[in-house]
């Protein structure tokens, strides 16, 4: 009777989660479809329209001044992935017109919770979590915290991150089975190749960092083992898919910027009529620049930039404001919100330093996906712009080393009674701080932080809430 339970409970807590993701994501919204005539949100409705007529330019009354004028026509910038979402709207009648940004958001959050789950349910099998306190708090954070809560946003710029996250979960589902099962290696690589590449046709950032994560894990494989016959075929199918998505995306490329390496052209963008700063600040440090690194890890790690100064003025605003272009609200924290996978990410990383033999997995192969996951992040660090959405960058590297920590803490035979406690606190805070960012995050406004915060961010949340 008791291994009949365990599955009914399962399917009740997977249905929970499902059914709260989308009901965030549904929230404050009467449909999750509506017919919409003239609006961002339907950019990749009239992307899959024009790309239908040979065409990658976009309507400019759609993109607004997201888009990117060049020789007469207007671009946007982002991946071609979801505007392939709107293909099914062509069999109803004015069905370009049909926005399914929210409907699109959801099915997002919904995949990358199932992903994760999948790995989740990996890592039951692999080891069988012999501390069950782990095991349950391993599902609640990724059931009800982090990555699956504090982007419930249905906007156009989430939904391309939502995607993003999904793809780079499913990598990590494989790159976790390649390193821990070496004989699923050669499904594994198919399937981070194809996730590589549909990131790189979503988010550029992401798949950039699956390709680096693939392209290491490649070498790894090669070092340990040579080009075996077995692998030849599975390696070459994987560089075969990766290729087909690079070609792809030059192509975009060369026809929305006329030069295959170009992503995006921001002397063209529209909005700097708004921001005539901006076109200064790229000319004089770029889009990515290592000096911005120690404002990337107070934005995203420790927000102090968030409090006023005596002055009035927002702490280290002339640095942010001589460096980056927006730091947008809300002030948040990873050690707030992940502050259990980053324990775990801990206890990956020790393992990793172990001197001692072990029958774990490769040590090589694991720092080789932590090396390229990790290039997401570093970009995010040094981009010139600081938005909430950005942190999504961080979960693929994230999630990879906490399922990798989750094993060597599970098997762990000297863990102590505190780190037990240390983890049901980081579990409850995940979930609550994440909860409070999400909706901190659906209450306020995009944009630089200093137009909104000259009062304190605090009364700025107070008026946005009505209190005031």
């Amino acid at each position: 009777m008791q291994a009949q339970k365990k599955p009914y409970l399962s399917h009740i807590l997977i249905g929970l989660c499902l059914v709260w993701t989308s009901a965030n994501l549904l929230s404050w919204s009467h449909w999750p479809v509506k017919m919409r005539s003239d609006n961002l949100l339907l950019t990749f409705n009239s992307m899959m329209d024009h790309m239908l007529h040979g065409r990658f330019d976009v309507d400019p009354y759609c993109v607004q001044k997201e888009g990117f004028l060049r020789n007469g026509r207007v671009y946007a910038y982002w991946g071609i992935f979801p505007a392939f979402l709107r293909l099914p709207l062509l069999v109803f009648k004015n069905g370009l017109h049909l926005d399914i940004t929210r409907l699109s958001c959801v099915l997002a959050a919904c995949c990358t919770f199932l992903v994760n789950y999948g790995t989740f349910l990996f890592l039951r099998t692999y080891c069988g979590f012999q501390k069950k306190w782990l095991e349950n708090s391993l599902f609640l954070v990724l059931a009800f915290s982090g990555v699956q809560i504090c982007f419930l946003q249905a906007t156009l710029y989430q939904e391309v991150c939502l995607w993003a996250i999904t793809f780079g979960s499913l990598f990590v589902y494989w790159a976790v089975r390649a390193c821990l099962k070496p004989e699923d290696t050669h499904k594994a690589l198919i399937w981070m190749a194809l996730a590589a590449g549909l990131a790189l046709l979503t988010r550029v950032t992401m798949g950039i960092a699956l390709y680096a994560a693939l392209a290491l894990f490649l070498g790894g494989i090669l070092y340990r083992q040579g080009l075996k016959t077995r692998l030849l075929a599975p390696i070459m199918a994987s560089l075969g898919v990766v290729g087909v998505f690079v070609a792809i995306t030059a192509f975009v490329n060369y026809e929305r910027w006329g030069n295959p390496l170009t992503f995006a052209n921001y002397n063209l963008y529209i909005y700097n009529a708004d921001f005539p700063d901006r076109l200064v600040r790229t000319e004089q440090y770029g889009l990515f620049n290592i000096k911005r690194i120690p404002l990337g890890l107070l934005y995203f790690f420790l927000p102090v930039w968030a409090f006023l100064r005596a002055d009035g003025e927002m702490v280290l605003q002339d640095e942010y404001q001589r460096l980056i272009d927006a730091v947008e609200l809300p002030p948040s924290s990873f050690f707030l919100t992940d502050g259990f996978l980053l324990f775990l990410s801990f206890y990956c990383v020790k393992s990793l330093l172990r001197t001692q033999a072990n029958n774990g997995p490769d040590k090589l192969m694991v720092g080789a996906n932590i090396i390229g996951l990790s290039t997401a992040p570093l970009l995010m660090l040094m981009a010139i712009s600081m938005n909430f959405r950005y942190r999504a960058e961080f979960y693929p590297l994230f999630l990879f080393m906490a399922f990798m920590g989750a094993v060597a803490l599970d098997q762990s035979r000297d863990v102590k009674i505190k780190t037990k406690h240390i983890s049901i606190i980081l579990v409850i805070l995940s979930v609550i701080f994440s909860h409070i960012i999400l909706v901190l995050y659906k209450m306020g406004e995009l944009g630089p932080a200093y137009n909104f915060v000259l009062s304190g961010v605090s009364n700025y949340y107070k008026t946005r809430f009505g209190f005031r």
